[in-house]
């Protein structure tokens, strides 16, 4: 499977996200699947790619111009696809994966994840979509898909779209239609 991981860059982030991330990437190298990503070599975008890497994984980013330019991707991938938008930025990574995660993340991360959840919802695609909700990271974008719910914005099945687990072992065996590893 080739597998979209959204998380952030961040370099300030506390350990347990790295280990998180860490985790996902060695688990996607060692279940032979192929990680798509933004193509950033720092925070938990540079762990998870690092972790695939090192487990003889194939890891593909999809990066603006702009980055590259900034000298902040990732050098050891195998192959990094630059684009001149944020919008081609999402399209190239949706074109690509056969499932998503959503690791901790800013902005973007929830604006990746929020996107492929919209495109869900109006039956663009029927992947796999995992949140890794570490230490309760989104326990408020689960309490306003609830909230949607409850005042109807959303019909109750839009609960399906995701996967939800606390535990980063987990994840990819979710992407691969298992509840457990």
């Amino acid at each position: 499977m080739r597998i979209a991981v959204f998380c952030g860059s961040s370099r300030r982030v506390d350990e347990s996200h790295l280990a998180a991330a860490r985790s996902v990437g060695a688990d996607l190298a060692s279940r032979g699947h192929t990680l798509i990503y933004g193509g950033g070599r720092t925070g938990l975008m540079g762990a998870v790619a690092d972790a695939a890497l090192a487990g003889s994984g194939e890891v593909r980013g999809v990066i603006l111009r702009e980055f590259i330019e900034q000298d902040v991707h990732h050098l050891g991938v195998d192959e990094l696809y630059a684009v001149d938008d944020m919008r081609a930025r999402k399209a190239g990574l949706d074109q690509r994966a056969d499932a998503f995660v959503a690791l901790p993340g800013g902005y973007g991360t929830l604006e990746e994840l929020t996107e492929i959840l919209s495109f869900r919802k109006l039956g663009l695609h029927q992947r796999t979509v995992v949140l890794l909700n570490l230490a309760g990271f989104f326990d408020g974008l689960l309490a306003q898909i609830e909230r949607g719910i409850a005042d109807r914005f959303d019909d109750p099945e839009v609960r399906g779209y995701l996967a939800v687990t606390t535990n980063a072992s987990e994840v990819v065996p979710l992407c691969e239609g298992k509840d457990r590893p």
